[in-house]
């Protein structure tokens, strides 16, 4: 944490890398790190912008923990994806941790720099994964004190009423913690007149402020010392009450940080410079070609505020990238990735904001500027709505759509079962885009994690999206895990697609064209995506772990308008079923190192696909850590043409302190590609140098 002189510092630093285009760039897909707390553990919540399918994990013996899990929405080998390296937020109940994606093995990297015990889930929301670990150190609790027997004087009397006043007081702005304090030190005084309203009091704001084991504590030594009260039944009967409580509230809630009734900052700023270099040999052309395939700096930057008093927490984040080019025929690009305010009061009861935020479920766009509120119904049930408009990337939208959402939300008193039903409507043109009803449900225990979620489109009166996700631990660690996914992206400026030139939906409706043909143009524009998958991860022995998995994919055949024919065309159904199998190792080289052995094979409609990946994580000095990789690949097309390639690769990093890291990589990949009419070579050289600060 810094004061607001070095947030100055850091925003000045932001806006001179932000000079340049406002094109945006979709290259993270980390969106931020929560830590909640449930009952005695420490829940660590790493979200995404897109939905994840989790796989396997595994750990190294100097702490770091490997999570592998696939991307549903986006291509995990699209080269936008930019490394993100991000530091723990501050915290009384976790040690200190970094988190690193994507590594040199496509996994996640969650670093204590020492073991730990854990837990990971999947999060119910599909865009989430947990990491749970036993709490380092409770939060503060205020001790519940037997009234002193020593006879209370006069002067004791006075100062035990100007102590009830006060409490009484501070109650009526439901100053929980305040009151708490006053009437501690009230039952530290010699038992006065006060002592058993103040013990019967106490319980009920320990009650009232979620402390339900503190409250259990009171209500016990109100019964022990006050066994003749007339409202005994009444306070055995909150005892029951109380135990039942501390059930339902083993469910994670945000940690509580100290009460500084300030703004304070936490964050990080990182740079990433990347130099590429691209040789071509290729009989198609009359000499070798070489040529910079790359020169960009990449900046990321986070900031969160947070104020929390005795009644309210306020929170201002800032996150914001930007990737300067230093090659003439590639633009430089800027991405606001979120900027917004949010309160609430300690209680969480409500919740209000207002900025550019991500949507985490519900029907909600990816990332949309808007305004949301959310409010308590009970201790189960929860209402929230949203309204705004979505945030794509250049080119997929050339008018401006407005939305808005209304989420139910359902959480079981046990915290197994939860769930949302949610409504969305959103408009472009003033005519209606997209209008949709879905529903989620959720469950998950020590063993178990499963969720589904139907969204039905009653605009084109289609199923949208139809999810069916299953994880599955036993009692000797194996896993496994299950996907069935289709979806289709319906929206009525799909039909835009169809169209030669970028158009609105607004100039298609001027020149003539219906609401209808612009439904059925959609629909030919916007195939069915649809998957399955199917794995398991069985532990060989405490140092060995073996994964199989099979994954099928499709997409229907759809229209579109093909610029190389200047014509509207027709593409064909695609599928691929897929085939692989990985060892993993930890401690077995030497000490401190994981080792990879990844197989893995394709039969496509349009090819047939082997690869051969091996990688070793070793770890050196506590401080040096390097991740070596190498791929073996090799394909067949349906047109005769048959490709290899090589592929060899490096990670060194380098963590100088709890708050400066520095990170430097290169590759090499070397592909052969060969028909009866041509014989190419390709080579690709890449380098990675950059930094990581954090304050």
């Amino acid at each position: 944490m810094r004061n607001t002189n070095l947030l100055s510092i850091v925003l000045l630093v932001t806006l001179l890398l932000l000079v340049a285009a406002v094109q945006p760039v979709f290259a993270e897909v980390i969106d931020r790190i929560q830590i909640n707390q449930r009952g005695n553990e420490a829940e660590i919540k790493i979200r995404f912008v897109t939905r994840i399918q989790f796989v396997r994990q595994v750990m190294l013996k100097n702490g770091d923990v490997r999570i592998y899990f696939n991307l549903l929405e986006v291509d995990e080998a699209d080269q936008r994806l930019v490394r993100q390296k991000m530091d723990s937020p501050p915290s009384k109940i976790v040690p200190r941790f970094s988190i690193t994606y994507p590594e040199i093995d496509s996994s996640l990297t969650i670093s204590f720099g020492k073991p730990v015990n854990y837990q990971i889930r999947p999060g119910n929301d599909g865009r989430s994964i947990s990491f749970f670990t036993p709490v380092i150190k409770k939060a503060t609790q205020h001790q519940t004190k037997a009234p002193s027997s020593t006879p209370a004087t006069r002067s004791t009397e006075l100062e035990a009423k100007l102590l009830m006043g006060k409490v009484k007081s501070t109650l009526k702005n439901k100053s929980y913690r305040t009151a708490i304090a006053l009437l501690n030190k009230l039952l530290l005084l010699p038992r006065n007149q006060q002592s058993q309203s103040a013990q019967y009091l106490i319980a009920q704001v320990y009650e009232r402020n979620g402390e339900f084991v503190n409250a259990r504590e009171a209500y016990l030594l109100y019964v022990k010392h006050y066994p003749n009260a007339k409202n005994l039944k009444k306070v055995q009967g909150k005892l029951a009450q109380m135990i039942m409580a501390v059930y339902a509230a083993e469910k994670s809630v945000p940690e509580g940080l100290a009460i500084k009734d300030k703004m304070t900052y936490f964050g990080g700023l990182s740079q990433y410079y990347s130099k590429g270099l691209l040789y071509v040999d290729s009989t198609a052309a009359p000499t070798p070609v070489n040529t910079n395939s790359q020169s960009q700096l990449f900046s990321s930057i986070q900031i969160t505020g947070r104020r929390r008093s005795e009644t309210t927490e306020t929170r201002l984040v800032f996150r914001d990238t930007f990737t300067k080019s230093f090659l003439d025929t590639v633009g430089s690009h800027n991405f606001l990735k979120a900027a917004y305010f949010e309160r609430g009061p300690i209680d969480q009861n409500y919740l209000y904001g207002i900025g550019r935020q991500t949507g985490a479920a519900g029907g909600l766009p990816s990332r949309f500027d808007g305004a949301w509120l959310n409010r308590n119904l009970g201790r189960a049930w929860r209402i929230s709505g949203s309204a705004g408009t979505p945030v794509t990337s250049p080119g997929n939208d050339t008018e401006t759509k407005v939305f808005g959402t209304l989420n139910v939300d359902f959480n079981s008193p046990e915290g197994k079962w939860s769930g949302n039903t949610y409504f969305i409507g959103q408009r472009v043109a003033n005519i209606m885009d997209r209008r949709a009803a879905g529903v989620e449900a959720h469950y998950f225990d020590k063993n178990n994690n499963h969720m589904a979620l139907f969204e039905y489109d009653t605009l084109f009166n289609k199923l949208n999206v139809g999810l069916i996700q299953g994880n599955w631990i036993n009692n000797k660690g194996a896993n496994y895990t299950l996907l069935i996914d289709q979806r289709r992206y319906l929206k009525i400026t799909n039909a835009l697609f169809l169209e030669p030139h970028p158009q609105s939906i607004d100039e298609l409706l001027q020149t003539g064209t219906t609401k209808t043909k612009l439904l059925n143009d959609a629909l030919l524009t916007s195939p069915i995506y649809n998957q399955f998958a199917l794995g398991t991860t069985q532990p060989y022995s405490p140092q060995v772990k073996i994964g199989v998995d099979f994954r099928a994919t499709n997409a229907t055949r759809y229209e579109a308008y093909d610029p190389l024919l200047n014509s509207k065309a027709v593409f064909p159904r695609v599928w691929a079923y897929t085939y692989s199998s990985q060892v993993l190792g930890s401690n077995l080289l030497f000490n401190k190192d994981l080792g990879i052995a990844r197989i893995r094979y394709t039969n496509a409609n349009t090819y047939n696909a082997r690869s051969l990946t091996l990688s070793q994580v070793a770890t050196f000095r506590d401080k040096w850590q390097l991740n070596i990789s190498l791929q073996l690949y090799a394909k067949n097309d349906n047109s005769g043409i048959h490709t290899t390639r090589i592929s060899p690769s490096f990670r060194l990093n380098y963590q100088m302190n709890s708050k400066l890291n520095f990170d430097v990589s290169a590759g090499l990949s070397k592909s052969h590609s060969s028909s009866s009419i041509s014989n190419d070579e390709i080579q690709s050289k890449n380098f990675n140098l950059g930094y990581r600060w954090d304050f």
